[in-house]
């Protein structure tokens, strides 16, 4: 019987074990999927810079009205993410990516008339066909792209629309082309393409959802990869879609930029961390600052974003990032001192075709 049980207990401690390993894989399997997940949103996003929009409003000459809002295809921030149990996890810096662009609708509509603030559409079958519809695409968070054959743009932030009419007002007078002003329309505004842009914010944020863990001081304990409609201004939040729970850092590196657009020969200049490209206070190539940004000369980048597990893992011994830009392994909590939690990171080099052919 003495041996009947140690050969019960062994097979029992080996099943358990066996139990607890078979969970920890389909954990990272299922951890794996939601972080490709979350990244394939930010690359099919990032990917769409530069089709039917402005890399630079400030740098490119097709704008001929420049905008009140600076619109760039990509700004970089490092100061607005959130950092869960920070003293525990130190160097963790998650980055900020804003897009501009035409991200989430894709339609392009023909004008058939321009007049004051008021563009009126062709109804060639593919205009929303309800109010409801209508206030879906054309919201007062979005811009409209006015281009024409001589290839010049002009943008404006929508004020409202109405279905009925098949008409957008917008923000300002659109202005016609007459004698010593070369930007606007001609006649009565016929026959130019219309394209909804907007802007787009991906960041990690702390889980303030109700249940969400916190510390002692309150502060959020779980990490967020959002991606967030902002307004015109691009900096004022809309909305918010969740889309990986558990996500830790975000990061750009390897960063490649044309370095001189001049020349039939091209010389990429590598930037290898984001910290070159964001300076404090907005400088840098992409900042928010107008004298030093050039997204235009974006030629491709490399971004990673990293998930931890939701349960720790025993005797798991955590290992903080010494520097910034180490590969990040592990994740710590407070009151978790006999484990830590496993950290997979997944990445992708996204290559940005439209600004090549652009080339401001």
């Amino acid at each position: 019987m003495a041996l009947a049980t140690i050969i019960f207990m062994a097979i029992t401690t080996l099943f358990v074990r066996q139990s607890e390993l078979m969970q920890e894989q389909n954990e990272l399997i299922v951890l794996n999927r939601e972080a490709r997940f979350g990244l394939d949103h930010l690359r099919t996003d990032l990917t769409s810079l530069g089709s039917n929009t402005t890399p630079n409003s400030t740098a490119d000459p097709t704008v001929c009205v420049k905008p009140t809002a600076q619109l760039r295809a990509l700004t970089v921030d490092t100061t607005n993410g959130h950092v869960a149990a920070d003293g525990l996890n130190p160097n963790v810096v998650p980055t900020s990516l804003t897009l501009f662009g035409s991200l989430d609708i894709k339609a392009r509509y023909r004008t058939a008339a321009i007049e004051g603030s008021v563009v009126t559409l062709y109804d060639d079958g593919n205009l929303p066909g309800t109010q409801a519809a209508w206030d879906e695409v054309f919201t007062t968070d979005r811009f409209v792209r006015i281009s024409g054959a001589d290839g010049q743009q002009m943008f404006f932030p929508i004020a409202s629309g109405n279905q009925g009419s098949r008409s957008i007002t917008v923000l300002g007078t659109i202005p016609r082309v007459s004698t010593g002003n070369n930007c606007g329309y001609t006649g009565l505004g016929i026959n130019y393409n219309v394209d909804v842009q907007n802007f787009v914010r991906y960041r990690v944020i702390g889980d303030l959802r109700p249940g969400a863990p916190t510390d002692v001081g309150g502060k959020p304990l779980q990490s967020l990869l959002v991606r967030e409609r902002m307004q015109t201004d691009g900096t004022t939040l809309r909305n918010q879609l969740v889309l990986v729970e558990n996500a830790v850092d975000l990061q750009i590196y390897d960063i490649g930029f044309d370095a001189d657009r001049t020349q039939d020969k091209v010389k990429i200049d590598v930037k290898r961390l984001a910290d070159e490209v964001f300076l404090p206070g907005g400088g840098g190539a992409l900042g928010n600052q107008a004298a030093s940004a050039m997204p235009e000369a974006l030629r491709f980048l490399t971004v990673k974003l990293s998930v931890r597990t939701t349960w720790p893992r025993k005797q798991l011994v955590h290992r903080p990032r010494e520097v910034a830009w180490q590969p990040l392994q592990t994740w710590l909590l407070p009151n978790e001192n006999d484990g830590s939690h496993p950290v997979i990171s997944v990445a992708s080099r996204v290559a940005f075709p439209t600004l090549v052919s652009r080339n401001l």
